[in-house]
């Protein structure tokens, strides 16, 4: 055609490329799931299609922020592990707080809800519900190794998730919705405020990992960047990570500070146990 007489051969057969391409079905998916919901009008997926090969900066700073997401939800797939392997090869829980545990699964479950009931992108937040399975599982392993749980505990705990589901999926409406990550910060607060005091008051951090403590502070980094990218400026969701970030670069700390005294406490708890 006249308007692109101009054009080289090789600029001519690259454009006709990349309007097959962007003709494609499987393309025009995979665009809707990289572009679609970007908070930016900038970024749609006929914008981004159209800038192919060459794509702008809007569109290539979100399809990094996926892929990064796309990583932490894998990564996060053996977060609790070393925590989990911690209480199997010891037979105890010592060091861990129970309190923490309850909080950490009420701590996730929010979050992954949240973000299921506002409709948010799955690549910005899937790792919570990766995070909050192991976390059951820790807490599952609290329940059998720590003696002073009974059936009755457990039995009330079971019953109070269960109205925490009712609570969230049949009476929240939209406009209560963000009351869920309203309460994040606070259980942070008392959950890894209460780890933290046990591990002052102790001086180690028994089955406690440097491993999971650091995903948690770089995932929670990572996401305040990434949520910003692929939601926008949510303040209820930001403000969570930022508290995450906080508490756990404390963790982190005191595993370091008391890491000899829990390397003896362990060596002790282990030759106890021979006896």
């Amino acid at each position: 055609s006249e308007s692109h007489a101009h054009l080289l051969p090789d600029q001519t057969t690259t454009m006709g490329l990349m309007r097959a391409l962007a003709d494609n079905p499987v393309i025009l998916s995979l665009a809707t799931w990289a572009w679609d919901s970007d908070p930016s009008p900038l970024v749609t997926p006929t914008t981004c299609l159209d800038a192919l090969p060459f794509l702008t900066t809007p569109c290539f700073t979100r399809l990094i922020a996926k892929g990064i997401g796309i990583g932490i939800i894998l990564a996060s797939c053996i977060n609790k592990a070393p925590v989990i392997r911690n209480i199997l090869k010891s037979k105890s829980v010592a060091g861990l707080s129970v309190a923490a545990s309850y909080g950490e699964v009420i701590m996730y479950s929010n979050a992954a809800f949240y973000n299921i009931l506002r409709g948010n992108p799955f690549t910005a937040y899937g790792e919570t519900f990766s995070v909050l399975l192991q976390t059951m599982i820790v807490l599952t392993l609290v329940w059998s190794y720590d003696p002073k749980i009974g059936r009755t505990n457990v039995a009330l705990a079971l019953v109070a998730y269960a109205t925490y589901l009712f609570v969230v999926f049949q009476v929240l409406t939209p406009n209560t919705q963000y009351m869920l990550m309203v309460y994040n910060p606070i259980v942070l607060f008392s959950t890894r405020g209460a780890q933290i005091r046990e591990n002052f008051i102790n001086k180690q951090t028994g089955a406690q990992s440097i491993a999971t403590t650091s995903m948690n502070l770089t995932g929670s980094l990572v996401r305040i960047l990434t949520t910003i990218k692929e939601v926008g400026w949510d303040f209820h969701i930001l403000r969570s990570y930022g508290t995450s970030v906080f508490f756990n670069s404390i963790l982190c700390a005191q595993i370091f500070i008391y890491k000899a005294n829990t390397a003896s406490f362990l060596k002790s708890l282990n030759q106890k146990k021979k006896e």
